[in-house]
């Protein structure tokens, strides 16, 4: 008899120690509105925390990951002021094309040493000009764009259900895993009172 509830102790302890970590892990997001208990208060740590994670999740991808600045970077760089001068030409190009086709008179004269001759003057003019309009036109769009408030707002706003099936699918593995270590270090746990209650008797 004394053997079996002493062979019970590691097992109780592992039970207790996995249904902790269960209800932890469950608790990081339910419930999803407050519950109240006589005094005390229950709600799940994302709904509880919500509005705080938003602003520093916003604050944090604002100055470590995307700011303005990188956009910026991109925008200046050489290959993408070729990209919209390619852009521009083919543009250009379509423009001349469909006008000049659609005027007999004037597709009598527009050859098509003189289309590209008349597209390459234009192109040549209007590459000096490209980034300072890609600047200037950043410049406006800058003003209007606040990443942080946009991040935040999105966040906040998340639906918490599909939040919380995103991140189970994507640490699953992981939860379960803090699950199974409560239940091991509570086998452990029962082990160790297991050893100290037969010394004990030993000893007694």
């Amino acid at each position: 008899m004394y053997i079996l509830i002493y062979c019970s102790i590691p097992v109780i302890t592992a039970l207790i120690g996995w249904i902790t970590n269960y209800i932890a892990v469950k608790m990081i997001f339910r419930p999803r509105k407050e519950v109240r208990f006589f005094f005390i208060r229950f709600i799940g740590l994302i709904p509880k925390r919500q509005t705080d994670l938003a602003i520093k999740i916003a604050e944090t991808i604002e100055k470590e990951l995307i700011s303005h600045r990188d956009i910026r970077a991109i925008l200046q760089s050489d290959d993408f002021h070729l990209q919209t001068g390619r852009v521009i030409k083919k543009r250009i190009e379509d423009f001349i094309e469909e006008k000049f086709a659609a005027n007999t008179l004037l597709s009598l004269f527009m050859t098509p040493e003189i289309s590209g001759r008349l597209t390459d003057m234009l192109m040549d003019e209007l590459q000096k000009e490209i980034p300072g309009l890609i600047d200037s036109l950043f410049e406006s769009v800058e003003k209007k764009i606040d990443f942080r408030t946009i991040i935040r707002k999105k966040i906040d706003g998340f639906d918490l259900i599909r939040l919380e099936s995103i991140i189970y699918a994507i640490a699953a593995k992981e939860l379960k895993a803090i699950e199974v270590f409560g239940g091991v270090l509570g086998f452990i746990v029962g082990l160790v009172q297991l050893a100290i209650i037969v010394v004990g008797k030993l000893y007694a």
